[in-house]
């Protein structure tokens, strides 16, 4: 693929949803020029575009990334599957009796998490909260969940892009909870979901995390 196309694709992978000026801001190219690369995504079936009211004026159109898009990009998705796959099998009538789909897939998601973390715990030694999250983020890689962490005022924000199970997460973002209870057993750390635009960049999700006192350190 032309590497201007790659590159707009991969930045809106990481942003979610990004206008034309920001693109041009972004990469330095002409506004023809961008429009003449989406037009080309857009005909792929690779971006879509809204529209997004503005208070006054004219609404101003915003593009983003299709599963058609997304399916473009390598998968790192074979070992979540397997995980999650073990663990619908492993259910056994008892859990299951009287449950809902919803109810079933968060039973599911919340043993995937448990089990995850019970697997990686040990493997988490990082002294300072800055080394957890590097060996976090870097563990979490192999199971093509895909953060990076960035330094802000009095704690840290953890920025997720590319999630696995984008479809499931944006109808029912309860889903996501058991990700957050996840990140604080590995970090042992306050790790709190935040909302993306408040982040610099538009993100799938966004936590702030900071240290535990030294109380709730004890206690944990």
């Amino acid at each position: 693929m032309e590497t201007t196309r790659q590159t707009i694709l991969e930045i809106l992978r990481r942003r979610k949803q990004a206008t034309i000026e920001e693109l041009t801001h972004i990469l330095g190219l002409a506004p023809a020029t961008i429009r003449r690369h989406l037009d080309i995504l857009m005909r792929d079936s690779s971006v879509s575009v809204g529209q997004v009211r503005r208070e006054t004026g004219r609404p101003h159109y915003v593009f983003s990334l299709t599963e058609v898009g997304e399916d473009l990009f390598p998968k790192n998705y074979i070992r979540l599957t397997n995980r999650l796959i073990e663990e619908i099998v492993g259910l056994d009538a008892e859990e299951t009796r009287g449950r809902s789909g919803l109810e079933l897939a968060e039973l599911v998601f919340e043993k995937m998490a448990g089990r995850m973390a019970q697997t990686y715990a040990s493997r988490v030694t990082g002294a300072t909260l800055e080394e957890r999250l590097d060996e976090v983020v870097n563990l979490l890689s192999g199971e093509g969940i895909i953060l990076e962490w960035r330094q802000g005022e009095g704690g840290y924000y953890l920025l997720g892009h590319g999630c696995p199970c984008r479809r499931v997460a944006n109808a029912h973002t309860q889903m996501c909870s058991h990700d957050q209870r996840l990140l604080v057993t590995l970090l042992r750390a306050e790790v709190e979901p935040v909302e993306p635009a408040t982040v610099d960049e538009e993100t799938y999700c966004a936590y702030w995390v900071t240290e535990k006192t030294a109380q709730e350190a004890g206690v944990s």
